[in-house]
């Protein structure tokens, strides 16, 4: 004999299984959603009042005085946008005309007075769904322009008629919603499973062929890296095309790389071609103002790209925060450092050429550590200074036709192995004040004077094969 559930039963089970809830006790659902709408409305409003005074503040009423209005679309240009887009990537209509004193006269009862005309704007945020449209707002309409970069369709959770979030779609849903595109959308089956995790959405920028006003796709890219890091969230990729990256074609410098976000040239030409060129003040939290090409923080990726800062004292790229990636790029021509580390920093410098820079081609200062490996670093003042507390790591590096190879003074501590250090013009490595470094099978060869110079009161223990061979001044084991 069958059994069944009864309706109700079965109904539930299944409304239970696609929902949870919040610490507040809201229920939480979670839909497809493959429509991001921003409704603007620009309107001009005067306020009217009869003797308004702190004991009657609310004897006022509003007129409004002609209105605008736009529908953005998933990001795109509107075709009467008049501005735009704003860093959520909304598109604005054009002000309606301003009242003359004669109609807002007009429109005066007796005894009554009234404020200057204010424009007022408006936006409203919608994202169509499964299950119809949900509220949503600026940061949420953003999200879903991204999402609808990788997918034709994405997840959010919500809860009484707002999006909480949007949840992008893996590249494994990309494959099924290729595969399953003529079917309607569904509601997934297990909701309640871990999503996995998203892939990275691609901004692609072209300085010659884009516009900051198009949708950063790869057939309508963006103009600037400036307005490409205005629309981007962690986990995205900004793809640059090649060509010259500077004031002249509109870049606002210093370009901040925000946490989780990839700046991404031509890894393979080690950024050639990628030319990024300026400055812009930066108000470091430790050494007041510089010129800064780029500041990188968190854990921030830049690759593939060249980095030039000729203005005086001018810097490539400072990273006082996180532990960003700074790989497989470019830094020639910089009036200072290539790359300045800070505060508590621990970025991973890898695989790039610094040549021809200023001043140094890597500082370290205050408290910061990180790794610099397998990078070229020649024909600078210092190629690698490390100050104060610093403790970095510095492995496999050529460190060649410098002034000084690498040079430490106060407190810090690094770790120096397997660098190639020769052919600078004084010595290999410096050492002041009291730092005290870890030198570990390094090479030497054809510096001017000394390969280590210890001017320090303690002795230098240096654990390589060929020892006696080393020109060496100061204390040494």
């Amino acid at each position: 004999m069958k059994r069944y559930l009864p309706i109700w039963f079965a109904i539930s089970w299944v409304f239970l299984g696609l929902t949870g809830c919040d610490r507040r006790g809201n229920l939480v659902s979670e839909t497809r959603c493959n429509s991001a709408i921003a409704e603007v409305t620009n309107t001009w409003r005067v306020t009217y009042y009869t003797n308004r005074t702190h004991l009657n503040p609310n004897n006022v009423r509003v007129e409004e005085f002609g209105k605008t209005q736009l529908t953005n679309r998933n990001g795109e240009k509107p075709v009467n946008a008049a501005s735009g887009p704003n860093e959520d990537g909304v598109w604005f209509p054009a002000l309606p005309p301003e009242p003359t004193p004669e109609e807002i006269e007009n429109q005066r009862q007796f005894g009554e007075r009234y404020n200057p005309p204010e424009l007022n704007r408006n936006v409203k945020f919608t994202l169509q769904c499964t299950v119809g449209d949900l509220a949503a707002d600026g940061a949420i309409y953003r999200q879903a322009i991204v999402a609808l970069r990788v997918s034709r369709n994405f997840r959010v959770s919500y809860s009484m008629g707002q999006v909480l979030q949007v949840l992008t779609p893996s590249a494994e849903e990309k494959t099924a919603t290729k595969r399953n595109s003529a079917m309607p959308d569904q509601e997934p089956a297990e909701v309640g499973r871990p999503l996995p995790e998203p892939s990275s959405p691609v901004v692609y920028v072209d300085p010659v062929m884009g516009n900051d006003r198009a949708i950063g796709s790869e057939s309508q890219p963006l103009k600037t890296i400036t307005q490409a890091l205005k629309t981007v969230q962690a986990g995205a990729i900004i793809q640059l095309r090649p060509g010259l990256y500077s004031a002249e074609s509109d870049e606002v410098f210093p370009l901040q790389i925000k946490p989780g976000v990839t700046l991404r040239g031509d890894v393979q030409a080690q950024g050639r071609g990628i030319q990024i060129t300026g400055g812009g003040k930066f108000l470091s939290p430790t050494w007041a103002g510089q010129s800064v090409v780029i500041v990188a923080a968190g854990d921030a990726r830049i690759e593939g790209v060249s980095v030039t800062n000729p203005n005086t004292r001018g810097t490539g790229i400072w990273v006082e925060v996180g532990s960003p990636i700074i790989e497989h790029s470019t830094f020639m021509g910089n009036n200072r450092e290539a790359i300045f580390v800070s505060g508590s920093a621990a970025p991973k410098i890898r695989s790039n050429i610094i040549d021809q820079n200023g001043g140094n081609g890597i500082s370290f200062t205050r408290d910061s550590s990180g790794i610099a490996d397998s990078n070229i670093i020649r024909n600078s003042g210092f190629g690698v200074s490390i100050t104060e507390r610093a403790t970095p790591r510095l492995v496999k590096n050529q460190i060649t036709q410098n002034k000084d190879g690498v040079v430490l003074s106060g407190e810090t501590q690094p770790l120096l192995r397997y660098n190639t250090i020769e052919n600078n013009a004084r010595d290999g490595i410096v050492i002041t004040s009291t730092a005290e470094p870890t030198l570990k099978q390094n090479t030497f060869n054809g510096n001017g004077q000394y390969d280590v110079h210890n001017a320090t009161s303690k002795p230098v223990k240096v654990e390589e094969a060929q020892l006696a061979e080393l020109k060496v001044k100061g204390r040494v084991n």
